[in-house]
């Protein structure tokens, strides 16, 4: 019998992972099942953290306690509260220790002067829930480095602020620095002819990723040449998936165990093209160290790309739909 993959293992963890998500009450729903099972499939690594049962168990009592504590409005919501409710069991999010950071955030937030909320917080203190430092130091940290590098309104996301601003405080950085490794390594790509289009992109993922963003540069080359070549990846892509794959230190090698995937993922997995794409570079990379190593820094900016990239392609269906149903 041929020896299985890590590539294999990962996919197959998956699948076990979207297959119990569907067998019982409640359930998520297509948007959100696939995006669901891909943050389990982030577990840690152990025989404990790998049961299916236990870790599908654990997201359903995790949805049932946000749906009681936020109600039918209050976020997260929708599909993303199954989401969330799959980040917290995969990496045992405390959920007291949630709903407080995101108590002291919406407490913090008019004395900061840093303007309003994403989500009414939800998104901050899901990222600030993987530090075990003290909510009253945690919490105005995240605020002072969201004044250091909150952007002029005309290009101002704060989903992505908000998110870079909690994982820059989850790993203990200062303002000062986050600010001055954003400005350095935002110089390098708007120097580049083909990247300076996305070099606040690519300088915010440097920053807290700690990779070099010459080395993202040239790993851009790469991996641009080696999804072309790929039939089925060369039009189901996009520029910044290129750019954040290269942060995260995938290399041309890995494009054919990521087409691989991305064909041996469910046929429920509902849609095609980028966000497909997306969902198996989320299974490719599960069982792999997020680099820099194992620091909150790494994993924090892997949950928070995952986050904002699963509300957008949940947030892109439904308009879809809303479109299809009204023309």
């Amino acid at each position: 019998m041929p020896e299985t993959t890590g590539t294999e293992t990962a996919l197959n963890r998956y699948i076990a992972f979207h297959e119990a998500l569907g067998r019982a009450r409640p359930r998520p729903d297509g948007d959100a099942r696939p995006f669901a099972a891909s943050a389990l499939v982030r577990s840690p690594r152990g025989e404990a953290a790998r049961d299916s049962r236990s870790l599908v168990q654990r997201t359903r009592e995790n949805f049932r306690t946000l749906k009681e504590e936020s109600g039918g409005w209050r976020a997260p919501s929708g599909a993303v509260r199954w989401i969330y409710a799959a980040m917290m069991a995969a990496q045992s999010i405390d959920m007291n220790r949630y709903f407080a950071l995101r108590d002291a955030l919406k407490a913090g937030r008019k004395v900061s002067g840093t303007g309003t909320l994403y989500a009414g917080g939800s998104r901050a203190a899901l990222v600030l829930s993987l530090s075990d430092e003290a909510i009253d130091t945690l919490v105005p940290r995240f605020f002072a480095i969201k004044a250091a590098i909150k952007p002029p309104w005309w290009r101002r996301d704060m989903s992505i602020t908000d998110m870079f601003s909690a994982a820059h405080a989850a790993e203990g950085a200062s303002p000062a620095d986050v600010a001055a490794r954003r400005e350095q390594a935002e110089a390098i790509f708007a120097a580049d002819r083909v990247l300076r289009g996305h070099k606040r992109e690519g300088a915010r993922l440097c920053a807290l990723m700690g990779t070099s963003p010459h080395q993202v540069i040239a790993g851009f080359a790469d991996l641009r040449d080696a999804v072309r070549a790929d039939r089925k990846l060369r039009s189901d892509h996009d520029k910044s998936m290129l750019v954040s794959w290269a942060c995260e230190g995938l290399t041309a090698a890995d494009i054919p165990a990521l087409s691989e995937v991305r064909e041996g993922l469910p046929r429920q997995c509902r849609g095609a093209g980028h966000a497909r794409t997306r969902l198996a570079h989320q299974v490719l990379v599960a069982d792999r160290p997020a680099p820099p190593g194992s620091s909150i820094s790494a994993l924090t900016a892997v949950i928070a790309a995952q986050a904002a990239m699963m509300a957008g392609v949940i947030a892109a269906s439904s308009a879809a739909t809303t479109t299809a149903a009204t023309s």
